[in-house]
């Protein structure tokens, strides 16, 4: 189960670094929204009027609300013109199928958060400046890890299109 759990992690990975590859632009542009707002957030905090810290910080979530929004519609549009329900119908099949793997990339996550954000926190101020580490990290570990996550999906819904009883009943193409 775990061999198999790190498979699926394994194969959204891959997936999630092709995408940002091909989609290089769309991610790390839309992450330097909040690149720029957590660097100066933190450089000058003290001296920003509210209404500005708080403007920013809904332009930061906007700017990641896109771009899962974006996300998920490229990686569905890998699957052929299915509607909405057929979509969400291929997901949930997904996860009946593989329950235990996919449960198990919430356990990865946990893993991948520590390593790449509690250690790098405990351990990056003798080096760097909050305001530069908290910055990189919007176009690197927080890109990859929605990308990640949406590469998860993707498989599942693959693992559900393997199934021919389900496939069948689809519109799209496989993918």
């Amino acid at each position: 189960m775990i061999s198999s759990s790190l498979k699926l992690g394994g194969a959204a990975l891959r997936w999630a670094l092709r995408f940002y590859a091909r989609h290089f632009w769309l991610v790390f542009g839309l992450s330097l929204i909040p690149t720029a707002q957590r660097f100066f957030v933190i450089r000058f905090g003290d001296v920003l009027p509210a209404p500005v810290s708080w403007g920013s910080e809904a332009l930061t979530m906007a700017a990641r609300v896109l771009l899962v929004y974006l996300l998920l519609r490229l990686m569905v549009a890998e699957f052929g013109p299915l509607s909405g329900k057929e979509r969400w119908r291929l997901f949930t099949a997904g996860i009946d199928i593989s329950l235990w793997r996919f449960l198990l990339q919430f356990a990865w996550l946990g893993v991948a958060f520590v390593i790449f954000d509690v250690l790098p926190e405990l351990l990056m101020p003798q080096w760097f400046p909050k305001e530069v580490f908290v910055a990189v990290k919007n176009p690197t570990v927080i890109a990859m890890t929605l990308l990640w996550m949406a590469g998860v999906g993707r498989e599942l819904m693959r693992s559900a299109l393997a199934v021919d009883d389900f496939a069948g009943g689809l519109t799209g193409q496989r993918v």
